[in-house]
């Protein structure tokens, strides 16, 4: 008996050794999956741990069950087990590499542990410093005094260890680095230490326009390092779970891959989301709202500017501003905006005004794209010329160069963009488009939020699907509630670029504390208090509400330079300096234009205005006290019912658009 037991081994032995590397290579496979299913952490965790506990008895039952085909061995039972195990591996490797797959995507997102830091010495071309070689005892060299700032500070002691000529004597402190480079430009000092990212950053300032023409890059230096575990734009703790807000920045960009540029903020949106309620207020930020810069000493400049001095920088300034955390930020690249729109199939916007705009290439030519208003299906191209749109086109025809435009406009469009792009993800069914959208979203964002955070955005989801009686129906699951920051623009001194009279925007106090107690009643840091009472008419379409749009008291004044202050182009005429755009001449502040030629006007005194109104920034324009609003063109106690609206006439668009004619190229931002 013994020796028929022993002859049926050896006659199965190739078999057993066969069946026992399809064992082996299943529960490799099996671990796998039970990994990845543990690294799901947030998602159904009941679930989970059943999903694990129940694959681990499976593993456990084949190898007893292999055992014991190994004392008693039939053929059939081998080849039972040798297809069950090929089978229950192929089902878990293809669960397992579409979910690692999906880990290693958001991991692509998340929040890194070390980022490249890059520095640059750099000076003005055909300047006194040509190269590195040409630096003396007497050249004097900026750089930023913080030693906690890495790029415009700690890497250049790389730089100057690397070369023999350069030592501390040559270094002048700076407390922040567009002060040293406008001196740099003024010839105050001969070279500085900056960020190697200082193109992207810079260019979008006056003054520095051409900056990647203007300087020689001498040498640069870069070093991959931890990030720092103190800055805000590392990971954040809060939960998902909890009321969050949430900063999204975008840089206007050719570059797809984000970790290529380090722009300022062409676009600052603050969002605050409560999972409870499923409501967002959104509010976008002008570029140019004049605020404290935190990273500045706090002196007042463009909010645009804060970006210079990195995320943290900006985060800071908002939050003191905004008068709320920022718990999670988001920098996107606008060129990264075509393809996720495009993963996702496209987006249906009801469009506010025909218009045309360059493409993703910045091409005025054949990539210019038209669209048209009222509801439309936009692809990737489409939606980032809504997302860019502030002013016309010359060239493009009458037809598409309607409508009201300007940087305020720009970001209720790019809302509009937002809005549509989560309405679309929610109706998502195929786990290849999850993927394109994942895939898309890695390179083209940078998140401070870790795994685990994007992860608990599913119960979120799972939230708006247990609300939601029909995800294929055009209803927004998630209520949207749209701010407008008001104000008044004038030409003051900047105190950032303090040699300059720049185009400021200054937000109206009671705009500004209207926005922000909205948000702290969604964050529920604040009892909701509703300020106005409900009215509905059958024979008008209701429109929300659009928090601030209606208040203009308490915009403060501000100095500007007097005659003789740096203008801010030397193209514009007497009296004149570039605006907002940094292409158009304005006059000066305290200037205006009779007959073409800007001439200084008088001083508008106060008793000239209206009853209950006061002067604005600009020292010209009446504006409603604080506590009055608007109302037929009078400043009126605020109601606690709102004032309709008139319904404006519709346009009737011609029967035939006129032919898009070669438009003459933009100049760059």
């Amino acid at each position: 008996m013994g020796r028929e037991k022993e002859g049926k081994r050896k006659k199965y032995k190739a078999l057993n050794v066969f069946a026992g590397f399809i064992l082996g290579m299943y529960l490799v496979v099996s671990g796998y999956l039970i990994y990845n299913v543990y690294k799901l952490t947030g998602i159904e965790d009941l679930i989970r741990f059943i999903v694990m506990i129940g694959l681990g008895i499976l593993d456990i039952f084949l190898i007893i069950r292999y055992f014991i085909m190994r004392k008693r061995p039939k053929l059939v039972k081998y080849l039972i087990l040798i297809i069950v195990l090929i089978i229950l591996g192929g089902v878990q490797f293809f669960i397992s590499y579409s979910v690692g797959k999906g880990l290693n995507l958001i991991d692509s997102i998340s929040a890194k542990d070390y980022k490249l830091y890059k520095t640059s010495l750099i000076a003005i071309k055909n300047g006194k410093i040509a190269k590195v070689s040409d630096i003396n005892k007497d050249t004097k060299i900026g750089r930023v005094s913080d030693e906690e700032d890495i790029e415009n500070n700690v890497l250049s002691e790389e730089i100057i260890d690397k070369h023999k000529n350069i030592s501390e004597d040559n270094i002048k402190d700076y407390d922040e680095p567009i002060t040293m480079l406008y001196e740099l430009y003024e010839g105050k000092i001969d070279a500085a230490f900056i960020s190697g990212s200082y193109i992207d950053i810079y260019k979008g300032m006056q003054k520095f326009e051409k900056i990647a023409e203007e300087v020689v890059e001498l040498d640069k230096y870069s070093k991959k390092m931890k990030v720092k575990k103190s800055s805000k734009a590392n990971k954040s703790t809060k939960s998902i779970t909890e009321p969050f807000t949430l900063l999204l920045l975008g840089v206007d960009s050719v570059e797809e891959d984000i970790s290529k540029t380090s722009g300022l903020g062409d676009s600052i949106m603050v969002i605050t989301f409560n999972p409870n309620t499923l409501n967002a207020t959104v509010l976008s930020v002008p570029r140019d709202t004049f605020v404290p810069i935190t990273c500045y000493r706090n002196v007042r400049s463009k909010i645009t500017h804060a970006a210079g001095g990195g995320d943290d920088c900006m985060i800071t300034t908002l939050e003191n501003f905004l008068e709320v955390d920022i718990d999670y930020y988001a920098k996107i690249n606008f060129r990264g905006l075509v393809k996720i729109v495009d993963s996702i199939g496209g987006i249906d916007v009801d469009v506010p005004y025909a218009f045309c705009e360059q493409n993703s290439l910045r091409d005025f030519g054949e990539g210019l794209q038209y669209v048209d208003k009222g509801w439309q299906h936009l692809n990737g191209e489409q939606a980032l010329a809504l997302s860019r749109n502030r002013k016309t086109v010359e060239g493009c025809g009458s037809y598409w160069n309607q409508g009201n435009r300007s940087d305020f406009v720009r970001g209720q469009n790019q809302q509009l963009v937002i809005n549509a792009i989560i309405n679309k993800i929610k109706n998502m069914k195929s786990i290849d488009q999850l993927y394109s959208l994942l895939d898309a979203v890695g390179g083209s964002m940078t998140t401070n939020m870790d795994r685990n955070q994007i992860l608990s955005f599913y119960n979120v989801f799972k939230r708006i699907l247990l609300y939601s009686e029909d995800l294929t129906s055009g209803n927004n699951i998630i209520d949207m509630q749209k701010c407008y920051l008001n104000g008044s623009g004038a030409l003051i001194q900047d105190g950032v670029m303090s040699s300059m009279n720049l185009y400021e925007y200054v937000p109206s106090t009671e705009s500004l504390n209207a926005i922000i107690d909205a948000m702290k009643e969604n964050l529920e840091l604040k009892e909701s208090k509703p300020s106005y009472k409900f009215s509905f008419s059958a024979d008008e379409e209701y429109e929300p509400k659009v928090i601030g749009s209606d208040l203009y008291g308490g915009v403060a004044s501000y100095p500007s330079l007097p005659d003789g202050g740096d203008s801010s182009s030397s193209d514009c005429g007497e009296n004149e300096e570039k605006g907002a755009d940094g292409v158009t001449c304005v006059c000066k502040s305290g200037y205006e234009k009779v007959n073409g030629v800007c001439t200084k006007k008088a001083d508008k005194d106060e008793s000239e205005c209206g009853a209950n109104e006061e002067l604005g920034a600009d020292r010209q324009t009446c504006v409603c006290k604080y506590g009055y609003e608007k109302q037929d063109g009078v400043c009126v106690e605020k109601s606690s019912e709102p004032t309709p609206s008139p319904t404006p006439e519709p346009e009737t668009p011609p029967t035939e658009p006129e032919t898009p004619e070669t438009p003459t190229p933009e100049p760059t931002e």
